[in-house]
């Protein structure tokens, strides 16, 4: 196949874009695939950026970046599309390229898609956020694009579901295709686990830690808190490392309870090498989302052979199965989130002492449900569904 992959402005493509983009391109080359990306280029953007790396998140940069991705792109991707061979395939990485779906709807092309949580926001269809006006704007512009689409692959049942109640129209194919697990999520020696723990959280030591890793307003993370505190009650004072910055809230929380402060450690980022240490080392994931598009850190917490405790809802519940445990989604009203909290620590408490029987249990089917989601499988199923997508709109 000769395929020309979409992807976001190298500014705004953060690391799971860009990853998943880097998934497709590296793993269809591998099969012979002839892959072209193509992506807007950092033009006017660079001249407010200077030598400064934060130059880049000024509001300057972000303006002109806007004119490299909507003003001087159009017509690049144009130009693009027509010196391409007549049986090639068009892949957007992400529906949120939606504003550049109509230049292309001509041409055969499939859509991945990874959530519809931002669009959902925007029509008040999620009790937990809200967006500007701003934002909403923008989300309406994404869905007037991907509607155009004719095939689309989304990254689990739940994103699919969501995304046909947006579209208009039957597609010519809406698919349901996993992400893969990356190899490199797999147990360790504990020797290397208790070295690289030393390194990179020294003041935890040895002690027992939840994990939990996200920043984003979906994640839940003063509904996490909120329970581990409720664990802290019951007597199980287990510590808690989160893997992404503390936001104005998550601050303000601890502020309020400088007893529990030295329990808490938050690392900004974390390098995959170190999720794996994490994953390894941690009494569990504890993952309260209030909803995903997929919930890739369950299956790399699996195969790392760490309990996972996340909410009893899809698409969790399609990527942890039955080797995952689950609490119920926090409901949405203040005055019932105490209740809820109480009742998430207990179940919580109960995976922290299984025993050790119960917890090789766990662990053995926590790598079979890892097992389903190989890349190499992956990739198979990927080729599949682009050949068929290809062949479906070669006979229009």
């Amino acid at each position: 196949m000769h395929i020309l992959l979409l992807r976001h402005y190298p500014l705004v493509e953060g690391p799971s874009m860009r990853g998943f983009a880097d998934l497709i391109a590296v793993g269809l080359r591998s099969r012979g695939h002839l892959v072209q990306e193509l992506t807007a280029p950092v033009l006017l953007a660079r001249l407010a950026m200077g030598h400064t790396p934060l130059a880049k998140h000024s509001p300057l940069a972000k303006w002109l970046g806007y004119l490299d991705q909507f003003v001087l792109f159009p017509p690049l991707l144009w130009l693009r599309a027509l010196a391409l061979p007549t049986a090639s395939l068009c892949v957007f990485s992400d529906q949120a390229l939606g504003p550049w779906i109509p230049l292309l709807k001509y041409r055969p092309h499939i859509v991945h898609c990874h959530d519809l949580l931002a669009l959902e926001a925007a029509m008040h269809q999620q009790s937990f956020h809200q967006l500007g006006r701003t934002g909403q704007l923008f989300q309406y512009w994404i869905r007037r694009g991907f509607r155009q689409a004719r095939c689309f692959l989304s990254v689990s049942q739940a994103t699919r579901s969501a995304l046909e109640r947006q579209l208009q129209r039957q597609p010519l194919m809406s698919a349901v295709l996993y992400n893969p697990l990356l190899s490199h999520f797999s147990p360790l020696d504990q020797s290397e686990v208790v070295a690289a723990m030393a390194r990179n959280l020294p003041a935890l030591g040895r002690q027992l830690f939840l994990l939990h890793i996200g920043r984003v307003w979906y994640k839940n993370r003063l509904g996490l808190l909120a329970v581990w505190e409720q664990l802290q009650i019951l007597q199980s004072p287990v510590h808690l490392v989160l893997v992404g910055a503390a936001d104005p809230a998550i601050r303000e929380w601890i502020s309020q309870r400088p007893e529990l402060e030295c329990r808490i450690h938050i690392l900004d980022r974390a390098s995959d090498s170190l999720l794996v240490v994490l994953y390894n080392q941690a009494a569990a994931l504890f993952f309260p989302s209030h909803a995903e598009g997929f919930g890739w850190p369950i299956l790399e917490a699996l195969a790392c052979g760490c309990p996972v405790v996340t909410t009893d809802t899809a698409p969790m519940t399609e990527v942890g199965g039955q080797a995952a445990s689950y609490i119920p989604l926090c409901p949405p009203r203040l005055r019932d989130q105490p209740r809820w909290a109480r009742l998430a620590a207990q179940q919580l408490q109960a995976v922290l002492q299984r025993s050790p029987a119960e917890k090789a249990e766990a662990m053995r089917q926590g790598f079979s449900q890892a097992h389903r989601f190989q890349y190499e499988r992956w990739l198979d199923q990927l080729e599949a569904h682009y050949q068929r997508s290809l062949a479906l709109q070669e006979k229009l």
